[in-house]
């Protein structure tokens, strides 16, 4: 856990019919996802189904940390902006960005096109609030945290690719 935090998004997913192989020699991770769940966060994959392949038209790479550190330190600024102070929210919980957090106990799995769309409004209504922190750093990170979920929510997905 030492080098850059890399998470990708994609937009405009078609589900492929075949076996989802990663290891397979037609596998191309500039071309597929496979829909990944985390335990902890069973709702972030709505609109993509269980370990099924999909393929899509353009993705971009997002460099949101140097350091794994750096990344949950982010996170946890995030978690202050809206109240929770660190906390883990349930499951059921309304509270904004709730899925980047509960995300975070396992750091994997796939953020499908619901959850996308949902953590774009987010990042968009609390906005304002995030530049009135003033801290240039942590509001750096948030606009391309914004645009990657922007780009995910055009009926696409976000995963972390490295970390």
């Amino acid at each position: 856990m030492s080098g850059p935090v890399y998470f990708v998004a994609c937009k405009n997913m078609k589900k492929v019919d075949r076996e989802a192989v990663r290891s397979g020699p037609d596998y191309d991770e500039t071309r597929y996802v496979v829909t990944e769940s985390s335990p902890d966060c069973p709702s972030m994959t709505e609109g993509m189904e269980e370990d099924a392949m999909y393929e899509f038209d353009e993705s971009n790479w997002y460099r949101v940390a140097d350091r794994w550190w750096a990344y949950v330190d982010w996170v946890v600024k995030l978690s202050n902006l809206v109240g929770l102070d660190g906390d883990m929210p349930e499951q059921d919980s309304t509270v904004a960005f709730r899925d980047i957090f509960r995300y975070g106990r396992n750091n994997y799995g796939t953020y499908g096109p619901v959850v996308s769309k949902k953590l774009a409004e987010d990042f968009a209504l609390w906005d304002e609030r995030a530049r009135a922190l003033g801290d240039e750093d942590f509001y750096y990170y948030y606009g391309m945290v914004r645009h990657m979920f922007e780009m995910a929510a055009e009926g696409g997905a976000c995963w972390l690719q490295s970390w």
